[in-house]
């Protein structure tokens, strides 16, 4: 009965491919704001009958699937376990693509500072201080009837 269960097991992992997702990064919604965004970054692997050969397939249903789940969702244990059951249903679905494992390595709010931020940072740190300087003096603007004397460079003013 051992050998069975061992021949059956190494038979099934002759024809898994692993394939290897690092980096990916998306915008999601956000349950805060719905008009807001935030970029997220994913790490996993997926392991398979030709989730290698079919990657373009599987990043497909990666980028289909992900975009139906909010930012917040995600960090908790209940969304990633949604996720996962969402992405092996719908590789499987319509791309006949079967994906027996997913393992996520990671998954972080990628956080963007704004602005605001940086111009906060810069009047809590001091280095914008207002400098009073003095406007510089501007000619006066020459009318229809001024003509210049191109002997002196005086202006004569013709009224």
């Amino acid at each position: 009965m051992r050998q069975v269960v061992l021949a059956i097991f190494l038979s099934l992992n002759l024809f898994a491919q692993k394939l290897e997702i690092t980096d990916f990064q998306t915008d999601l919604y956000s349950k805060q704001n719905k008009d807001f965004s935030k970029k997220i970054s994913l790490s996993m692997q997926l392991i398979g009958r030709d989730v290698f050969d079919e990657s373009h397939k599987v990043i497909d249903s990666l980028n289909i699937i992900i975009g139906s789940f909010y930012a917040q969702d995600l960090l908790t244990s209940k969304g990633k376990e949604a996720f996962k059951k969402a992405l092996i249903k719908y590789s499987s679905k319509k791309y006949s693509v079967e994906i027996d494992e997913i393992f996520i390595q990671q998954l972080f709010i990628v956080n963007t500072p704004m602005i605001q931020d940086f111009v906060k940072a810069m009047k809590e740190s001091g280095c914008c201080k207002k400098c009073d300087i003095a406007p510089q003096k501007t000619q006066p603007e020459q009318s229809k009837n001024d003509k210049i004397d191109e002997k002196d460079d005086d202006i004569i003013i013709i009224e």
